[in-house]
């Protein structure tokens, strides 16, 4: 996924700062995507650059100024450019799963406890998810997908997750796959 094109995406309706932009990604696009002022700021200079942003400078006469940014006619077309490509599939570091896949590194009785502190990190997270304010339209839609892959990592763990494949089982069901296609 790209930061220029969420940025763009959230300027698509209306004008915002920095500091707006940084409270829409915790507060809208939580939990598909998240950055801090420190790749924001430098993101909009380079949406400046390319002519998908303008900005206009806002100040009192006295504090701080403000700068407002709003997406030019070239940055709606490359978002609709950029909306309008098949997504790749989600690869990528998972953490989660990664350490999972290193378990065999520790004793049995770590395993189990890594594993059951996993899948109630995963439920305490599809709680905080639940709780937070509605969103709308596909924003909601991107939320409640990231509450499901949530909900069925939590479901491998609790089921399946408990009891890994041997190795030949693992090409076993490898060449079944394949089989399939």
């Amino acid at each position: 996924m790209s930061l220029p094109h969420v940025l763009l995406g959230l300027l698509h309706e209306t004008p915002r700062t920095g500091y707006d932009l940084a409270r829409a990604l915790r507060e809208e696009m939580d939990p598909v995507w998240s950055a801090g002022f420190s790749q924001i700021y430098p993101t909009l200079a380079r949406l400046r650059r390319r002519g998908w942003v303008l900005l206009r400078v806002l100040g009192p006469r006295h504090g701080p100024r403000r700068n407002l940014y709003r997406v030019t006619a070239a940055g709606r077309r490359e978002l609709a450019r950029w909306l309008g490509e098949t997504p790749p599939v989600p690869r990528g570091n998972d953490e989660t799963l990664s350490r999972i896949a290193l378990l065999d590194a520790v004793p049995a009785a770590e395993r189990r406890r890594a594993m059951a502190a996993a899948e109630s990190a995963l439920g305490a997270e599809v709680a905080r998810l639940r709780a937070l304010p509605l969103a709308g339209g596909y924003t909601s839609l991107a939320r409640r997908g990231a509450i499901e892959r949530h909900e069925a990592l939590r479901r491998f763990l609790r089921a399946g997750g408990a009891a890994p494949l041997s190795i030949s089982e693992a090409h076993g069901s490898r060449h079944a796959l394949r089989k399939k296609r």
